[in-house]
């Protein structure tokens, strides 16, 4: 696996309807059975229910959504309360409960539990008899959290009944066992029925908060022993519309987020100890020995950083183990060496010992896989993160080293990554870091297609097609392969090539791991019938390809978004194909022409990029579509759609012409590639020279 899970499970999002009662970090004397006991006295009732009658369009309405948090001495307590109708038969699933919490954080406690059938209520509050398992529901992602899950099958139930469920869960991590913060969404869709958030805290301990502008907090009143926060909502209408291609730091809705760390400086100098402690090696350290080995290879730091990332790569295999306060503790480089597993954090603490080790200067990035945009913007929260990397520094130049991939034999071929900000681990402390985003050199996917139709339009032709791939894609594909038996491997290899080349009738077909290039090769060879499109007089016309290019699409938002806002691209893709076609040699009265014009222009943050040349009886085509920037402005997003009339989007196509008594032939196109062109090469013909 190439991401790691274990800093998501420090978040508690509640999307608003509250009936599935997760956790992902809890915390008392590992606590493994529900507790039944009444609310703490900190615990208001239910919030009055609306006085719109429940929906009866969904299977469940809610009539009440309550959430407490208490950020005290305890620490972080969750009091969850909800009441919520069984309207249709599909509805009934409320009933099967569970109830999920982690015992070397926490515990979980039962408050209330009835059931409400016409005016009759069952109290099944201490009758209930919840079944605690430890599921362990990410095992075959090599995870292991040790999280308990209590489930009861409430009996009886009918649609029209009413459910009423109140718990409280107890969040104290062991690794942080002073913090106290959270994010919670509010309702992101039209309900009916009355939603209450509230957050307090001990008048001496005072917390930060903040909430997006369509959300408004009160504060509590004053003179109190406690502090905090507030807000309630009656049946509340969809929030405003996310505004169309805008990146996500312009996606949240409805959202207060709460900490007691003073800033992202704070939270990063609070993990550093960790982290230093995990890198240092034991006097008797066997990676010692590797250190020195890795040193006497090569004097050149790149060399070294790439052997040191190969060895925690290759030899280490990745595991989650998030029990016994290893949430956000990363095991020491010398037990994660000696165990041989480990999970993206004691990967990374390996990698910053070798690099270490070897007189390089490292050190930890904390990483949100799906992006990372506008971490800057929210408050200091380890579940806003789910990855560690190493960034270190190699000729005054940062670069990110993830050891939970598998392949990177070479800095030079490690692909920039899509996430945007992340969070530096320092003594000092520092301030969430906007990552750079060059423009891409390498090709994530390269289409090698060889038509050889020399024996003429009537036969089937000869096809050679390759498929060369870099990056996360290449990396699950290598994973989902190497795990098969050959014959099953095999057979996913036709599907795969079926779907992507279906006048394709494929007699072999092969898979390939080029590590000296970071590559995945997919290759297929057979025979295909050529599509020839008859002209007036005669004349013969093959469209080729992967040979033209799909105008980009119009960039706008309606007239009540804001219209100022940027647009996200899908930075960094960068896509090449490459096509050539062997003609049948033409006769005397006739000669072979082509329609290809070249294409070298930038638009919208995207660069394309197209060659052709016609050689004899060889037709050779090669474009690309490279994208070099994360986002555009608005500015950029009306230049683009003001340009694509004009696009060339014209296929490319190679036809044969009467050749007239004296008429000279054309001379040769010089050809864009050749057929030794290495393909798996740092350097391509894919972009402009």
């Amino acid at each position: 696996m190439s991401r790691c899970r274990e800093w998501a499970a420090a978040a508690w999002l509640a999307a608003g309807s509250g009936l599935a009662l997760t956790a992902a970090t809890a915390q008392a004397a590992g606590v493994r059975e529900v507790i039944v006991a009444d609310p703490a006295p900190w615990t208001l009732p239910p919030p009055a229910p609306s006085a719109t009658p429940p929906s009866a369009q969904a299977a469940l309405a809610v009539i009440y959504n309550d959430t407490q948090y208490m950020a005290g001495a305890e620490g972080l307590q969750v009091y969850s309360a909800v009441r919520y109708r069984i309207t249709k038969p599909e509805g009934l699933a409320a009933g099967n409960l569970t109830l999920t919490w982690s015992p070397d954080a926490g515990s979980m406690v039962l408050h209330r539990l009835r059931v409400i059938h016409g005016g009759t209520t069952r109290d099944l509050t201490r009758s209930a008899k919840f079944a605690v398992m430890q599921r362990e529901q990410n095992l075959e992602l090599a995870a292991l959290d040790g999280r308990l899950t209590a489930a009861y099958q409430i009996p009886g139930l009918e649609v029209g009944d009413e459910v009423e469920l109140a718990t409280t869960l107890t969040s104290k991590d062991p690794t942080l066992a002073d913090a106290r913060g959270d994010l919670y969404l509010l309702p992101q869709a039209s309900s009916t029925g009355t939603y209450r958030l509230r957050v307090a805290w001990p008048q001496d301990h005072p917390l930060r908060w903040q909430a997006t502008p369509d959300v408004k907090p009160a504060p509590f009143p004053a003179g109190g022993k406690l502090a905090g926060i507030a807000v309630e909502m009656h049946d509340p209408e969809p929030p405003a519309d996310v505004p169309t291609g805008a990146p996500p730091r312009y996606g949240w809705r409805r959202l207060v987020e709460f900490t007691n760390y003073a800033s992202w400086p704070d939270f990063s100098r609070r993990l550093f100890p960790l982290y230093d402690k995990a890198t240092r090696l034991r006097a008797d350290s066997p990676l010692k020995a590797e250190i020195a080995r890795i040193a006497a290879a090569s004097p050149d730091p790149a060399t070294r950083a790439a052997a040191a990332l190969r060895l925690v790569e290759e030899q280490v295999r990745y595991v989650y183990v998030g029990m016994d306060g290893a949430n956000l503790t990363p095991a020491d480089a010398d037990v994660t060496w000696q165990r041989r597993f480990g999970d993206c954090k004691g990967k990374t603490v390996l990698l910053l010992a070798l690099l270490h080790g070897l007189g390089i200067e490292a050190e930890p990035l904390l990483i949100q896989t799906k992006g990372g945009d506008g971490l800057a913007d929210r408050l200091p929260n380890a579940g806003l993160f789910d990855h560690v990397v190493v960034r270190a520094t190699i000729a005054q130049k940062p670069i990110l080293l993830d050891g939970t991939r598998l392949g990177d034999r070479s800095l030079a071929l490690i692909l920039p990554p899509p996430w945007r900000q992340a969070l530096p681990i320092t003594r000092e402390g520092a301030p969430v870091l906007t990552l750079p985003a060059p423009p891409p050199t390498l090709a994530r996917a390269i289409a090698v297609l060889d038509i050889d139709a020399s024996a003429g339009r009537n036969a089937r032709a000869k096809v050679r097609a390759r498929h060369i791939l870099r990056g996360d894609q290449a990396l699950a594909i290598r994973s989902y392969l190497s795990s098969l038996p050959a014959v099953d491997a095999e057979r996913a290899l036709r599907k795969y090539w079926q779907a992507q080349e279906n006048w394709l009738v494929t007699d072999k077909v092969a898979w390939d791991i080029d590590d000296a290039h970071g590559a995945v090769v997919l290759s297929a060879q057979g025979l295909g019938d050529m599509d020839w499109e008859e002209l007036d007089g005669g004349s013969h016309r093959y469209t080729l390809p992967g040979a033209g290019f799909n105008p980009p699409e119009r960039l706008r938002r309606p007239a009540d978004q804001d219209q100022t806002l940027p647009y996200e691209t899908d930075y960094p893709a960068f896509r090449c194909w490459v096509t050539t076609v062997r003609l049948p040699a033409p006769g005397d009265t006739e000669m072979w022409r082509y329609h290809a014009a070249p294409v070298n222009r930038s638009l919208g943050g995207v660069a394309y990029w197209r060659q052709a040349g016609l050689t004899g009886n060889v037709m050779r085509t090669v474009m690309s579509r490279r994208v070099l920037l994360p986002e555009v402005s608005a500015a950029q997003a009306a230049e683009l759609n003001r340009q694509i009339p004009g696009f060339d989007n014209d296929m490319s196509s190679v036809y044969d012409q009467p050749l007239f008594k004296g008429a000279q032939r054309p001379k040769d196109d010089p050809a864009p590639f050749a057929d030794d062109t290495d393909w798996l090469a740092a350097k391509t013909p894919c972009t402009a020279p």
